[in-house]
């Protein structure tokens, strides 16, 4: 049997949350820029700002000089995670088996659901109409045997909203489309491959195995099965006990520790913080990365007691970031998964541990009216933080993902 994997992917999702709220927002150029710094880089962009020049990545002083009147906002977590919630509440009655892929990316198998639903692309319509409907949400979705192809085919039919490549058809559906699209390919490889003017999945799906192995090493098998729309990876349902995840997509894929440790450090204050309103303690922290050919890597450790602490967390991020870390390819992602959790003990024995939850709670009330820039790490003095150099060709350890 075929599988029926369907892609829902809503553009530009924190913009399209944040005109759900504040509707004046709509037909406006809108960014989502993390501080109000003017080298702050742009987080998101909506489509009315891309159409005047402003894309992700550039700085917001830049950005407000080629669009006078762009609305600029920052960030809101909170939000963004209701909203994926809601949206997830309406697919799991459709399948249980559905993925979060962050960013209003979600992946549903419907293989099997024929006799509840009719066919997979009937319920792709209905999943628009409904989200839509409820939510006040525009998605655009694919279907398609895979994950890959079904990702692919709902980032390129905007602004329409469904498109459905049938079974034995991915890689004609592939072929015309830039290599860009396709997961696996990172800036470096992007070069590698313009270089010998391959531009189309046509192009790359021409060339033999071994000529792909010398261009781009280790690579190389993953992107000539993408080529042809191969892909077997299963759509991952999410942990059904409680995990306190938060993850970051960063500005811009970066080698720079400082960029690194920045981010690490807004991860562990925010999971500390959803674990006090919880009133739970962590007995199993975790730390992934994703690099910027899409391959990820983990690292996880027990403390030697559950904790809820900022400055433990903070500690334990920083050293499983450094054991995750095994590759010199530019990162794109990070999360940090708090699991395992139990309750808060109520009585703590020791001063010293008193002490610093005290201080936790006064810095958590000081991010709570001032925000959560308003109190930041001081770390240690030592040398600067360089850049590390890309290798010329990638490879290393590390999940593969569709």
């Amino acid at each position: 049997m075929d599988r029926a994997i369907l892609h829902l992917d809503i553009p530009a999702f924190p913009i399209a949350v944040e005109r759900v709220v504040e509707p004046r927002l709509r037909g406006r150029p809108v960014v989502v820029v993390p501080s109000s710094s003017t080298r702050a880089p742009v987080l998101v962009s909506s489509l009315e700002a891309r159409a005047a020049g402003v894309f992700r990545g550039m700085p917001l002083a830049r950005a407000v000089r080629i669009c006078r009147d762009l609305t600029v906002l920052p960030p809101n977590p909170p939000l963004y995670r209701r909203a994926s919630g809601a949206i997830l509440k309406i697919l799991a009655g459709y399948s249980p088996l559905l993925e979060p892929a962050g960013g209003g990316h979600i992946f549903l198998d419907m293989t099997g659901t024929r006799r509840l639903f009719g066919e997979a692309a009937d319920s792709a319509d209905r999943i628009h109409r409904e989200v839509l409907r409820r939510l006040r949400l525009a998605s655009t979705l694919g279907v398609a045997s895979n994950k890959l192809v079904s990702r692919v085919a709902a980032r390129v039919i905007r602004p329409e909203r469904l498109y459905d490549v049938f079974p034995g058809s991915e890689a004609p559906f592939l072929a015309p489309l830039g290599v860009d699209l396709l997961p696996a390919v990172d800036p470096l490889s992007r070069e590698v491959l313009s270089e010998v003017n391959v531009v189309r999945v046509k192009d790359l799906a021409a060339l033999a195995l071994p000529h792909l192995r010398i261009l781009l090493g280790k690579r190389a098998w993953r992107l000539f099965r993408e080529a042809r729309g191969i892909d077997e990876s299963p759509v991952r349902p999410p942990d059904a006990a409680p995990v306190v995840r938060e993850e970051e997509t960063l500005a811009e894929d970066s080698n720079e520790e400082a960029v690194h440790r920045e981010a690490l450090d807004r991860l562990a204050v925010r999971g500390a913080a959803q674990l006090r309103e919880m009133g739970r303690e962590a007995a199993r922290i975790s730390v992934r990365v994703r690099y910027a050919d899409g391959v990820e890597a983990e690292a996880a450790e027990r403390p030697v007691r559950p904790t809820a602490s900022e400055f433990a967390l903070r500690e334990m991020v920083e050293r499983l970031f450094e054991k995750a870390r095994e590759r010199r390819i530019r990162i794109r992602h990070l999360e940090v998964a708090l699991s395992d959790l139990r309750e808060t003990p109520r009585q703590l024995s020791l001063f010293e541990v008193r002490r610093r939850e005290d201080l936790e709670a006064v810095l958590a009330k000081i991010r709570d009216r001032y925000g959560m820039e308003a109190v930041g790490s001081k770390r240690r003095k030592g040398p600067e933080a360089k850049p590390m150099r890309s290798p010329q060709r990638p490879g290393g350890a590390g999940r593969r993902i569709g």
